[in-house]
């Protein structure tokens, strides 16, 4: 406590004045007004039990005994006026006074409860913050961490006349970094650098805070706080430290793409990663390499980061430390979601003899436009996209299309002697183009889809898209019945919902409010752990094909996992799974290619067929000499509330 804080404590109650009734957001003490022999006590609603306050002399004696150090003379006067004196506002500043004392003596737990009692009964918006702050300082000293952040934060938001900005954002700052939140922990450091008054705990805290990006070396934490973050040097310097644990785990690519980054940032950081940069890529000029053609700027960065990353652990697990020039490293190439861009860096890549093979595009437009710059001496390139591309020859699509998801999910339905099936899908490219591929495959398999609706890609409530579905005299006929397990009578063998699983789940589970009650299939759009529960048991023994999934066993994908987990601290996700699949894939060709002299990727083409049937994490798959990809495609069911591998017939 303060000497001000002493003074103004001795003349409220030496002045006997009492508390105006002020607003609860109000950040000034409580304004004076001189009484009689006692002081008018602010009366609280519903309670007019006592008019009598908290006699004025003992505490006095207490206040002195207070100023002049002697603690526990002071507390025992404080506490006989705490527990003797009628409740009023004055009794939350006795309380107050009792946990500062208790704090000083460090009895903790007492001190908590008697910050609590002066919370409670101060009403003057000064008081009760004070009583706030000392709650503050208690969660401190007992270290409670999460606690004490709270009440910081609450101090800030009511604008608390006797706190400092600074050094409760700093508070903030600290709690949040301990539990790993940098991106959070660093914008609190920036505000508290902000609001510091002094340059030297202005310069502490940036100090601080350097440290604290200089400890991180969780790359998925370090790549997510620079994204957000504001301050063009801060980011440059998550960058530079991305780029340093990137070097460390052996990621030769990424380092160089961040670092370059940070070297564009500008600051501090600017000239020492524009020298790390220069270093990675005389290493790369001279090595085998792989493209990455993806997006890592724009809405679709996180999916061209994470295409990459896959990439970075498999050529970890391939080659491990054994790395030299003659092994394959990744270069990583910014689309930025633009198809101009990406024509134009494959044309540069296709014009390099050291490259072996390229990973991405990951866009249908990205895609079409690569294609078209395709030629028979373009090196082998693995489009990752779902979209058709029609120019030819475009080597091999690599990813998972709706075609090859129709025909597994169709092929399963035929086995199982499902027919005349009713297919939702929404008015959008998405539901579009897999309600094609679901005709296509139909007729393929020898089964028939009896009805197509669709709906808007808004639609919330599909009372309407299910009546259409049905028919509006059978829905009206048998809807009036809500028996439970009572399934509405139609000519129908199953349902297909060609949508992704935020929608699935509003729809499959008003199918069953409407006692719809059969099989369901879909695609994998449905492949999220959030539609289990959310759709609980309306999706039960629902079928849908997937490319990978950790619920698929097998030593590709267990290996796959546990050294995804390793490197980054996440478990990984299925762009991670394409990416890592790609790049073995072209590492493994490249190995089999006999150094014929001709440029790496001219020998790849050759190379690749040679693989047959390559066992992936996302499945088992063949190209043909024509560049036709064959792939064997997992089906998952729902079963008992979890996604269960379907048996290959």
């Amino acid at each position: 406590m303060t000497f001000c804080l002493r003074i103004l404590a001795i003349r409220l109650f030496a002045s006997l004045l009492f508390v105006l009734a002020v607003s609860a957001g109000a950040a000034e003490a409580p304004r004076p007004l001189v009484g009689g022999a006692d002081a008018i006590p602010v009366l609280r609603p519903g309670s007019r039990e006592s008019l009598r306050t908290v006699p004025v002399v003992p505490f006095l004696q207490a206040e002195s005994e207070y100023a002049a150090g002697k603690t526990d003379e002071a507390l025992s006067r404080f506490l006989d006026l705490a527990y003797s004196a009628a409740d009023d506002d004055r009794k939350g500043f006795i309380w107050w006074r009792v946990g500062e004392l208790l704090l000083v003596r460090g009895d903790l737990d007492k001190a908590l409860e008697a910050a609590d009692k002066a919370v409670l009964l101060s009403r003057a918006p000064y008081l009760s913050l004070s009583a706030v702050d000392l709650k503050l300082r208690i969660y401190q000293r007992m270290k409670w961490n999460n606690e004490a952040r709270q009440m910081a934060a609450y101090l800030l938001d009511r604008k608390f006349v006797g706190a400092d900005p600074s050094a409760l954002l700093a508070l903030m700052a600290r709690v949040d970094a301990g539990e790993g939140k940098l991106g959070g922990a660093l914008a609190l450091y920036r505000r508290a650098v902000a609001a510091a008054s002094d340059p030297q705990d202005s310069q502490r805290l940036s100090t601080e805070r350097d440290l604290l990006i200089d400890r991180a070396t969780d790359l998925s934490v370090l790549r997510g706080a620079a994204e957000g973050e504001e301050d063009p040097e801060v980011r440059a310097h998550l960058y530079f430290a991305m780029g340093n644990t990137a070097i460390r785990k052996g990621f030769l690519g990424m380092a160089a793409h961040v670092f370059e980054r940070s070297a564009r940032a500008g600051g501090k950081w600017s000239r020492e990663a524009a020298e790390r940069l220069f270093r990675a890529e005389k290493i790369i000029a001279v090595r085998p390499r792989i493209v990455g053609l993806v997006p890592l700027s724009g809405k679709l960065s996180d999916i061209g980061y994470a295409v990459l990353t896959g990439a970075e652990v498999a050529l970890g697990v391939l080659h491990g430390l054994e790395r030299n020039g003659a092994t394959p490293v990744i270069r990583w190439v910014d689309t930025a979601g633009q198809p101009e861009k990406a024509r134009k860096e494959f044309v540069a890549a296709a014009d390099d003899r050291m490259v072996l093979g390229v990973l991405g595009p990951v866009t249908g437009e990205e895609g079409r436009s690569v294609g078209a710059s395709f030629t028979q001496k373009s090196p082998p390139t693995l489009y990752l996209g779902q979209k058709p591309i029609f120019e030819k020859p475009f080597l091999y699509g690599f990813g998972l299309s709706p075609a090859q998801e129709a025909r597994a999910i169709l092929s399963y339905l035929a086995r199982a002697g499902v027919s005349d099936l009713l297919l939702f899908h929404p008015e959008n490219g998405y539901g579009d183009g897999f309600a094609t591929a679901a005709a296509a495959a139909a007729a393929a398999a020898g089964i028939r889809i009896a009805k197509t609706v669709s709906y808007s890609p808004e639609t919330q409530d599909f009372t309407e898209v299910i009546r259409r579905a049905v028919g509006k005299a059978t829905f009206q006929r048998q809807s009036r019945s809500k028996e439970k397990g009572k399934a509405m009578k139609l000519p129908l063998g199953g349902i297909v919902i060609a949508d992704r699983w935020d929608r699935v789940f509003l729809l499959a589970s008003q199918l069953r409010y409407y006692n719809v009650y059969l099989p369901l299939a879909g695609f994998s759009g449905w492949n999220d752990p959030e539609l289990l529960r959310k759709a609980v048991g309306s999706v039960s023994g629902a079928v849908f094909p997937v490319d990978y999934s950790d619920a698929i066993p097998g030593p590709q994908g267990d290996r796959f996992r546990k050294a995804f987990q390793e490197m980054m601290h996440v478990p990984p996700s299925r762009f991670e799974a394409m990416g890592y699949d790609g790049a073995l894939f072209l590492s493994e060709a490249f190995a089999l290619e006999g150094g014929s002299g001709r440029p790496l990727g001219e020998a790849m083409r050759e190379t690749i067929p040679r693989l047959k049937n390559y066992p992936g994490v996302t499945g088992t798959f063949q190209f043909t000499p024509a560049g036709d990809l064959r792939r064997k495609v997992s089906l998952l069911q729902v079963e008992l509330g979890n996604f269960v591998p379907v048996p290959t017939p």
